[in-house]
């Protein structure tokens, strides 16, 4: 009776262990299922999507600049000293050769009074030799020395008048006073800069222009210009010089030249939309939202869907925006499924979970259309 009993504890025992195995195994095998479900999950991404589309360009370039002087100069200090009088301000209209600023010139005529007194001299015992060399009682040579003497004094005579002529500052240019950096009674030394004249009566803008759209303009080309300030007016102007090399954005400057009319004067500083006209008024482009662009400026990518919704990192070379879309020339072609949304986290050859399927459908549909 008592082996009985003991074993019947042990196939209680034994059925209770049983059981609990079996149980932990299923509830193991239900986990490790969710569990790779879960990671299923978290491994597709979402992501939104756009089909990349092609629409019509309009050639027809459209840039907003600002009206600089055509030409701006200093007025430069060639002598030194004190200046005793200023002949400008700011804004006044100057003519060429009109005298800017007198420089103290105390020194330099000192100098001049001297080397006069010397050349006269010179002079002097140029004729009494000459009289000396015509009665032999001097050398050629002799008389030689003497009249070197003279020319010499003639010459410092004539390099002193010209830094008298430098102590009277003269305008450059005809235009305004675009600024004044000295005063009288201020100190000007040689090279330094007294003021700046601009010319006015031409202006120019400097615009850029990228590269799919440099090639459709040429030097001399006309142009046209609205400003804010006259809405009513249009102004023509020309392309007057291409830079032949791009800058770090792969832009190219294009200077654009006017004249500037007096009935509707525009000044320095003022904003100007230029209207640049193509040949061929429209073309179809490749676009998609500029929202699908990552990386730089200088290597540009986008995330493809492929098969599978696996994505694949590509190289695209873009063109020049339109809105809130950008161009594509290289990399894309039409209906390629490109991420717009959602590419923090992604990475080349991930599978992603789509939430705009309707863009999905819409692309078989034209894929569909297309193989019929």
């Amino acid at each position: 009776m008592k082996y009985l009993k003991i074993a019947i504890t042990l196939l209680v025992l034994g059925g209770l262990v049983f059981w609990g195995y079996t149980t932990l195994s299923a509830n193991k095998a239900e986990i490790d299922a969710k569990a790779e479900i879960k990671e299923e999950i978290i491994s597709e991404l979402p992501v939104r999507i756009e089909l990349a589309t092609a629409m019509e360009v309009d050639n027809n370039i459209e840039l907003t600049g600002t009206f600089e002087a055509r030409k701006e100069l200093n007025i430069i200090a060639e002598s030194q000293g004190r200046i005793t009088k200023l002949y400008i301000k700011e804004g006044q209209n100057i003519s060429k050769g009109q005298t800017v600023a007198n420089i103290d010139d105390t020194n330099i005529q000192a100098q001049l009074n001297i080397i006069k007194a010397t050349m006269e001299k010179s002079k002097k015992d140029v004729e009494r030799y000459g009289r000396l060399l015509e009665a032999g009682a001097i050398s050629q040579q002799q008389f030689e020395e003497i009249n070197l003497n003279y020319q010499n004094a003639l010459a410092n005579v004539t390099s002193i008048e010209q830094q008298l002529k430098y102590s009277k500052a003269m305008a450059p240019m005809s235009g305004i006073v675009k600024m004044v950096n000295v005063e009288e009674g201020s100190f000007a030394s040689p090279g330094s800069t007294l003021a700046s004249i601009i010319d006015v009566s031409k202006l120019k803008m400097i615009v850029k222009i990228g590269e799919t759209d440099i090639i459709k303009i040429k030097n001399g080309q006309k142009v046209k210009i609205k400003t804010e300030v006259y809405p009513q007016d249009i102004f023509i102007g020309r392309v007057s010089l291409i830079s032949v090399e791009a800058d770090a954005g792969r832009k190219y400057d294009v200077e654009i030249e006017l004249d500037n009319p007096r009935k509707t004067p525009l000044k320095p500083g003022m904003f100007g939309t230029v209207l640049i006209s193509s040949e061929a008024d429209s073309n179809i482009g490749l676009f998609v939202s500029r929202k699908a662009i990552i990386g730089s400026v200088q290597s540009p990518k986008i995330y493809r869907v492929g098969e599978n919704d696996i994505v694949e990192l590509i190289d695209v070379k873009v063109g020049e925006p339109m809105e809130d879309k950008i161009e594509i020339l290289d990399g894309l072609m039409e209906n390629d499924v490109v991420v717009v949304s959602g590419q923090l986290n992604l990475s080349n050859n991930k599978k992603v979970k789509i939430l705009n399927e309707e863009v999905k459908i819409l692309d078989k549909s034209i894929t569909e259309n297309q193989n019929l």
